[in-house]
């Protein structure tokens, strides 16, 4: 596992900080965030790679979540077990 240090802005921090879920620790909030975003651009470089596949099989493992899709409780329960 790659392991980095990253620096966030203050400011911006207080701006996200009611984004996280109660109970959860602002570093595994940040590491989920992070997370996804990687899992994000991997799946478009690797749509990229199969733009001769079907739009079915470039879409499938590309899950996003419905418009009213609660991640705040989500993630509580993610954390709370």
């Amino acid at each position: 596992m790659c392991v980095f240090n990253v620096k966030i802005d203050d400011a911006l921090m207080e701006e996200v900080r009611p984004s996280i879920a109660q109970g959860m620790e602002e570093s595994a909030w940040v590491q989920l965030q992070v997370e996804i975003l990687f899992s994000q651009l991997a799946a478009n470089i690797s749509s990229k790679r199969n733009s001769k596949l079907k739009l079915s099989e470039r879409l499938r493992g590309i899950g996003h979540a419905p418009k009213d899709f609660d991640y705040k409780k989500e993630l509580a329960a993610r954390f709370d077990k």
